[in-house]
This record gives structure tokens, C-alpha cells and sequence, in this order.
């Protein structure tokens, strides 16, 4: 459980990183998420993935941000949250879907009495990325406090922080091969780099060329990513209740919550095999000869790989308008006796707009490249149509405004997600006693209706896939619904007895019937409670749990995207080996580019993914085992030690596209002989460069297993003094921490080479780090109107996961982190908090080529270095 209090002395600005300071939580989507990214914060619990961790608010399914049916943290308005409950576990029987990882319960505060205005700022140690966060609360309580209304309003703003504003990020960091990080970047070059038969030139400014040197010549993209996404956003809302009787009482929520939000990449790298006009006045006439070697036609014309960043178009900017909407309402009272009921409807749409701008026309593009000269002997379009201006590529800053401006294409994309609940239960808290001691059983069964629906809309250009720059997709339009029975009964046993305190059984049984491909699920779970004495209890629970697939799992266009991934046959390898060479020959690779960096030294490899409307529901078994002491003899001591288990199958992902690779042409490690010959089907070349794109469509296949400890221990020690006018003070001791034990991953179960042994490892594979060790602590001494309080976060080392390859980085040893916090409340109606997180100054790792962005993991260690923030309070 997270309480307000701890909210507040943690000096965060969103309950994003409040969750993600728990040590069951692996960071996922963040402020310093910009490719991809959104702008959006996400709940992971375990690592699972966001999708598989359902977040609620007061018991109730809340705002989707898109079509993945995830909710964004930010949505949720930080000031009137009374407590955020946090029950890990799969927990479907009683949530249903999504619930494998556990669920995120934020509770809100109910008959607020008042008028509460918060305001804070934070700001870093550099003096950038400030974030200013404002609130008021007003509730009134009527009716002789039988009804309540409370509205709310939250504003923020967070400023932007560029890559180029941090030393470690501003350039985009590589592997040397000895062992050492060196400048590094992309083979698509503001001067544009040419390749004809193997040999690559870059274009100098009077358009001549030179060898190009991927060492010295490398474009940084670095400086014009963002480090911390800029959001604004707006929220209103409100909760109501009117209690007629005890048996007729109304309740009510309302959001509006707009959210503007701005990614920014470095400008568009175009690449691709055009047709130069070899006497181009752009070209100098050792250019131009050059060319007019090739061309063997006659044609005036040659072919040719170009890589050419257009820097002249601009960066490319997402700006992303989000408007989100909820309603609920609800009935609940007593039927009679203990039997009472409870039915609520509600409502929430998201309609987000994504603007991109610095997206150019690849038809344009090529439109303007074929140029010849006119009667007057001005080189023009050779097709002139739509005012096409000729694009002077050969040479750093010489494409001119108007044919910049002919090229470039700004695009706009609309995502609509719905979602309609219906669900009733009844519940019985006093349904029979066993005579036994251990008290009154309970029971809650009830019915539940939910629909899904989503789609998104690209702009005609970028579905088209005629635009390059961001990643063109298709559109998606579908939806579902699901019919839900569900019944729980906790019942306990004997209490009271010797050697038995306490004994007591639960379960909970769910039927699930969805209209789509998932069909009709059916989960359960059942625990045991036993407390042989009043100080300790021992508990287990063990549980069945489902996902079923999203909107966008079922219905997702094809969208493009760029995988860290390496062709095998650019590798020495392809030339020594025959298995490996005759797999290349037979996917489209000629013989005699084996073992070239025909694809221009990149580490990325162009996929497309998109959804499979037959997929079916993820299937998870869940284990819990602890106990709980909480001596009477040391009466504020309390400690928590739980063994969790989660394997799950029927996992929906994609394969991924080193995967396919793997299995279409083998590893080192098995002697390059294909695991799957069946996956080079996913698998194309280019005809004239041989780049390899593959095709990677979610599919139910391979499994999840992860299981770990988790414990949390609180100590409190009062004193016979204190400060401020007060005679005695209190320091409140907590430590949690989570020791993870396994995370495997197969994404191909008929591949088992290819498990992906997470626990302890970072990388291309398992992405975000695991550490084997998790823990947080926080101490905090009240006296009188102060609280002081010191939060050590600590994350255990971790390795590389890309056994066969030897990364400059390795190993990312240990991370301490300390953050102090203030707290004064100045009489009833004032309080002032300040403070500082990483008091350190503690600065990430650095990575070269198997770091996520800006040279590291900035979602999991902290980028931005010291940061500063108060935040000011009055209730009246």
C-alpha cells in the first residue's frame, strides 16, 4: 500500500514514479521515453509488460490511452488519492482480463470536507526540465453528511530536456571493438552517402564525393532527441454520493482530462535505390563521370544506394492531443439482512490526434531526383506536375527551400478507443459461522458486461507507406465484448483455538464468453490463511489468470518499425560457412555480396508487425506462499516475506525480428544450421541493395516463467524528545525489496535455444535491466509540525544478455540512490514540503550498441541527475 503521505514526501511529480520506486515494479513506459514514446507513463508490474497489469480506480476499470487498453498514469489526478493499493498476483478470478501481473487499485478520498490548493515545482540541478504541478480540491459534505460532492482540477507543465543538455547523451555513443565507447551514429549522412557495386562515397558540397569512413563520417543523431518528453495537461472531475436509505444509495465519478505531449527525432534518414541523372548540373563532373561509368544503357541515368539525412526538411516532431473522457454511475444499499447489492454503468472514450511533422514523400522524392534540362537549359523535373522543385541531395545544405518544401508531407493520425461497463454483484459479509471461533464467512457473486472497441486512423500518406520519416502503418477498426459471471467466498474456519489463531479459505471462480477468437475462459483461485499464534501467519494462494487480446492485438494494421537485429549474412561468417552461406544464397543474398556490409554497417533491420485477429487468450498459473509477523512482544515491528511463481502460456508477442533471423539461418552457437527453415518465409531482400525486411505479426507463441521473493519490514521507535515545542518524536523505519529469482522468456517454445534468460541481465533481448535485487527504504523521524525523511533506492548489478556477442559494457555494476525530503506543516491549514532526489548526483551508465536510448536505460537509472522540488499546500 502507498499512502498519500508517502506520495507526498517522495517529491514526485506524477504517481508514475512513485510505483516505479517500488521494488515490484519494472519501469516501462516514462518522462524519458521519446522513441517510442507518447508522452505517456504506464504501470509494469513484475516486468510482465503494462498489458498485463490492470489498473483501476476505486475498484473500477478506468481510461484506456489507446488501442493496447493500457491506462496512462498521468490520467489519474494525484491530489485526491487517498491511497494506492497494490496486489500482485494473478488476480482474473476476481478483476478478470489483464490482471496476470496483479492490480493497481488507486483508492480516491471520500467525503472530502473543504477547499485543499496544492502547487509544486521541480527542477534539476542544471537548472532545466522545470515541472510545475497545481491542484485544487473542493468537497462539501450535505444532506446531515448522507451525500458528498467533490470536484477537483490538476494542471501541469513539464519542460522539455534535449539530449545535447547532458554531456553523457549528446553524442551517440558505439563500441570501438577494443573494449572502449567511441562516437558513433548513422550511415544516413546530411551530406548524403552514395553506394554503387559495394563501394560507398559521400557527396561533398559542390557536389564531388569522397570515400566514406563510417568511423569519422557518422551522422550524430543524439542532440535533437528528447531526454524528458515536454507535456502539458489539463484535468477536471468530480465524485458524488447521495445516500437515500441503507438501502438506496447513488454514487458517481466524471473526468476530462486533455493531454498534449511532444516527441522530437532528429531529421528524416532517407535511404533507397534511386535513378540519378548523371549530368546533373548538382554534380561536379568527377561526379558526373563516375556515374556515367555505370551507366551502361546509355540512359542518362544511374542507379544507385543513397543515404541521405534531409536535416534541410527539419526534425521530426509528433504532436500528440489527447482527450479523455469517464463517467460512471452506480447504485448500492442493503436488499435485506446482510445480503446487499451493488451495479454500476460507466463510459470512457480517448480520442487522440498525432500530428507529424518532417515526414517527407519517397514519389516526390524520386519525382524530383529524375531531373533533365528545358529548352532554355535549366535542369528542371523531368515530371513536372504538382510544381515538383528538383532536389539537390549531393552535398550537406543544398536542398533548397522550395524543394523542401515540395517534399515534405505533414501528416495527421486519429486513435479512438471506447470502453462500456455494466456489472452488478451481491455480497454477504455475515453468510454463516462454523461455531469454531474463526467468525463469519463471505460471499460476493455477480454478473459483468464489457465492450471494447478502438481504431485508429493514419493519414492517407503514411498508410499509403509513401512516406518516410516516421513509421508508416495501417489502420485498425474492431472491437469485442466479453459476458462475465463471478463468484468469491471467504470462509473462515477455526480462530481462536490453541495452535490455531486463525484458519480461514478463500476462492473465486470467474467464466469468461468473449465474442472474438479468445471464446470462453473459465479461472479460479484459492488461498489458506493459518496463524498458528496471534504473532505470525502463514498464507498461499494459487491462481489461473487470462489476457485476453487487445483491440490493437486483434486488429493492428501493418506497421513498419526499425529492430535492433544483425543479418548474419553480412558476417564473415556467410563467406567460411557453407549451412549459413547456402541459407543467405537461398533468401536472395547473390554469392558474391556474402559477408559485405551491404546494408550499410546498420544495426537495424527494417520489420513489419501487426495484429492477428485468431489470436487467443493468454493462459497464466500463479503461486503465492508467505508469512506475516507481527510480534506482540515487539508490537511495532511488522515483516512480510512472499515467494510469488508466474508461468504463463499461449504468450501473445511477436517473435521478433532476431528471431526469425535465428531461425531462418541459425546461430554461432548451433554452427549456423536453421532451427526452422519455415520462418525464412518471413523474410524479403531487396532486389538491388538485399537489406533484409521480415515480417513480424503477433502470435500466441512461446511462454513467460518468472518467480522471486518479495518482503517488507516496518520498525517504529519512539522518543522521549523532540523539537518544536514537542516533548517526544517518532522514526518510522520501512524496507522492501524483491529478490528475483527467474524471468525466462521463449518467444518460439520450438526453438528452446532461443529462452531468454532475463534474471540479473540487461540488452537487446531482455531490454529494460531485471536486477536480481530490488530495495527501497525509507526512514522518517516526525516531531511536532516536521517530518525528515531519507528514501534509499538501491538496484543490484546486472549483465548483458547477448551471449554471443561481447559488448564494451558488459556489466552495469550497482546503483545507490538517496533522496531527502522536508515536511512542515505550519498549524491545520498549511503545509511545505521540499527536497532533493538523488542527492548524489548519481549519473547513468554508459552504453554503446546495446544500450535502449541516450546512451543508456533512462527509464531505470535516473537521467537527469540532482533534482530540486517544493510544493506548497492549504486546506481551508
Amino acid at each position: 500500500m502507498i499512502t498519500a503521505k508517502d506520495i507526498s514526501l517522495s517529491g514526485q511529480s506524477s504517481i508514475e514514479n512513485v510505483l516505479n520506486e517500488m521494488p515490484q515494479f519494472i519501469p516501462s513506459s516514462t518522462a524519458a521515453s521519446n522513441n517510442p514514446g507518447g508522452g505517456v507513463s504506464t504501470a509494469d508490474l513484475r516486468g510482465l509488460g503494462a498489458q498485463r497489469s490492470l489498473v483501476l480506480v476505486n475498484g473500477h476499470r478506468y481510461i484506456s490511452y489507446d488501442t493496447n487498453q493500457i491506462v496512462d498514469l498521468n490520467t489519474i489526478p494525484a491530489a485526491l488519492v487517498q491511497r494506492v493499493d497494490v496486489v500482485t498476483g494473478g488476480k482474473s478470478a476476481v478483476y478478470g482480463s489483464d490482471a496476470i501481473g496483479g492490480v493497481i487499485n488507486f483508492v480516491m478520498k471520500q467525503n472530502f470536507e473543504g477547499l485543499q490548493a496544492d502547487a509544486g515545482y521541480r527542477l534539476t540541478g542544471a537548472g532545466d526540465g522545470g515541472t510545475f504541478d497545481s491542484s485544487v480540491v473542493a468537497g462539501h459534505n450535505f444532506a446531515d453528511n448522507r451525500a458528498n460532492v467533490t470536484v477537483f482540477a490538476d494542471y501541469s507543465k513539464r519542460k522539455s530536456i534535449a539530449q545535447s543538455d547532458r554531456k553523457y547523451s549528446d553524442t551517440t555513443l558505439t563500441d570501438d571493438g577494443n573494449g572502449g565507447l567511441t562516437a558513433g551514429g548513422s550511415s544516413s549522412i546530411p551530406a548524403g552517402r552514395f553506394t554503387i557495386n559495394g563501394v560507398s562515397n559521400k557527396f561533398t558540397a559542390d557536389g564531388g564525393y569522397t570515400p566514406y569512413n563510417s568511423a569519422t563520417d557518422a551522422y550524430n543523431y543524439a542532440p535533437a532527441n528528447y531526454l524528458q518528453v515536454p507535456l502539458k495537461r489539463l484535468m477536471f472531475g468530480t465524485q458524488v454520493h447521495f445516500d437515500v436509505s441503507d438501502h438506496l444509495k447513488f454514487y458517481g465519478e466524471g473526468q476530462y482530462v486533455r493531454t498534449q505531449v511532444k516527441n522530437q527525432l532528429a531529421p528524416t534518414p532517407y535511404t533507397g535505390t534511386v535513378e540519378i541523372d548523371n549530368d546533373s548540373s548538382f554534380l561536379s563532373s568527377a561526379t558526373q563521370q563516375l556515374l556515367q561509368s555505370y551507366d551502361t544503357t546509355g540512359s542518362g541515368y544511374t542507379s544507385a544506394a543513397i543515404y541521405r539525412r534531409l536535416n534541410e526538411v527539419g526534425d521530426r516532431i509528433s504532436s500528440d492531443d489527447v482527450h479523455s473522457y469517464r463517467g460512471l454511475f452506480g447504485v448500492k444499499g442493503q436488499i435485506v439482512g446482510n445480503w446487499n447489492y451493488d451495479a454500476y454503468v460507466s463510459y470512457s472514450r480517448t480520442h487522440f490526434v498525432e500530428t507529424q511533422y518532417g515526414n517527407v514523400s519517397n514519389s516526390r522524392v524520386l519525382q524530383a531526383l529524375h531531373t533533365s534540362y528545358d529548352s532554355s537549359g535549366n535542369l528542371v523535373c523531368s515530371d513536372q506536375s504538382g510544381g515538383c522543385v528538383p532536389l539537390d541531395i549531393f552535398g550537406a545544405g543544398n536542398i533548397s527551400a522550395a524543394a523542401a518544401k515540395y517534399i515534405s508531407v505533414t501528416t495527421r493520425n486519429v486513435s479512438d478507443i471506447t470502453e462500456e461497463v455494466a456489472s452488478g454483484a451481491i455480497t454477504n459479509d455475515h453468510l454463516f459461522d462454523l461455531g469454531l471461533g474463526g467468525g463469519y464467512a463471505g460471499l460476493a457473486f455477480g454478473v459483468e458486461y464489457r465492450r471494447e472497441h478502438g481504431g485508429y486512423d493514419p493519414d492517407a500518406e503514411l498508410s499509403s507507406g509513401d512516406v518516410v520519416g516516421f513509421n508508416a502503418s495501417e489502420g485498425i477498426s474492431g472491437g469485442y465484448n466479453v459476458k462475465e459471471e463471478f463468484l468469491e467466498l471467504d470462509v473462515p474456519l477455526i480462530g481462536d483455538k490453541p495452535f490455531i489463531d486463525k484458519l480461514a479459505v478463500n476462492g473465486a471462480y470467474r467464466h469468461s464468453d468473449y465474442s472474438v477468437s479468445a471464446g470462453s475462459v473459465n479461472t479460479f483461485s484459492a488461498g489458506v490463511v493459518y496463524a498458528p499464534i496471534h504473532d505470525i501467519s502463514f498464507r498461499g494462494q494459487y491462481s489461473t489468470a487470462v489476457r485476453a487480446p487487445t483491440v490493437a492485438d486483434l486488429y493492428a494494421g501493418s506497421a513498419q518499425g526499425y529492430y535492433d537485429a544483425s543479418d548474419p549474412c553480412t558476417t564473415a561468417a556467410a563467406t567460411s560457412n557453407a549451412s549459413l552461406a547456402a541459407s543467405c544464397v537461398a533468401t536472395g543474398v547473390p554469392t558474391s555480396a556474402l559477408g559485405t556490409a551491404y546494408d550499410g554497417g546498420d544495426a537495424q533491420i527494417e520489420g513489419y508487425s501487426g495484429g492477428n485477429s485468431s489470436l487467443k487468450a493468454e493462459k497464466a498459473r500463479t503461486l503465492t506462499a508467505g508469512f506475516v509477523i507481527q510480534p506482540r512482544e515487539i508490537r511495532r515491528l511488522s515483516l512480510t516475506v512472499d515467494y510469488y511463481r508466474v508461468n504463463i502460456s499461449n504468450y501473445i508477442t511477436t517473435v521478433g525480428v532476431s528471431n526469425i533471423m535465428a531461425a531462418c539461418y541459425g546461430t554461432a552457437a548451433n554452427g549456423w544450421t536453421p532451427y526452422a527453415s519455415s520462418y525464412c518465409s518471413l523474410i524479403s531482400r531487396d532486389k538491388n541493395s538485399y537489406t533484409a525486411v521480415v515480417q513480424n505479426n503477433l502470435v500466441n507463441s512461446g511462454g513467460l516463467h518468472t518467480r522471486g521473493v518479495d518482503f517488507e519490514g516496518n520498525y517504529s521507535i519512539p522518543f522521549a524528545f523532540g523539537l518544536f515545542g514537542t516533548k517526544e518524536s517518532n522514526l518510522a523505519l520501512r524496507l522492501s525489496g524483491t529478490r528475483l529469482l527467474k524471468f525466462d522468456v521463449n518467444p518460439l517454445t520450438s526453438i528452446p535455444d532461443l529462452v531468454e534468460h532475463c534474471s540479473g541481465r540487461f540488452g537487446t533481448i531482455c531490454g529494460n535491466p531485471y536486477a536480481k535485487w530490488r530495495l527501497n527504504g525509507r526512514a522518517t523521524w516526525s516531531t511536532g509540525p516536521v517530518d525528515l525523511s531519507v528514501q534509499w533506492r538501491y538496484l543490484s548489478p546486472v549483465h548483458d544478455d547477448d551471449d554471443s556477442t561481447t559488448y564494451s559494457v558488459e556489466r552495469i555494476k550497482a546503483y545507490n540512490y538517496f533522496d531527502l525530503t522536508a515536511q512542515i506543516a505550519a498549524g491545520d491549514h498549511f503545509t511545505w514540503t521540499f527536497g532533493v532526489n538523488n542527492v548524489a548526483n548519481k549519473q547513468p551508465p554508459l552504453l554503446g550498441d546495446n544500450q535502449e536510448q541516450a546512451n543508456t536505460y533512462p527509464s531505470t537509472y535516473d537521467p537527469y541527475g540532482r533534482t530540486f522540488f517544493v510544493n506548497v499546500g492549504v486546506k481551508l
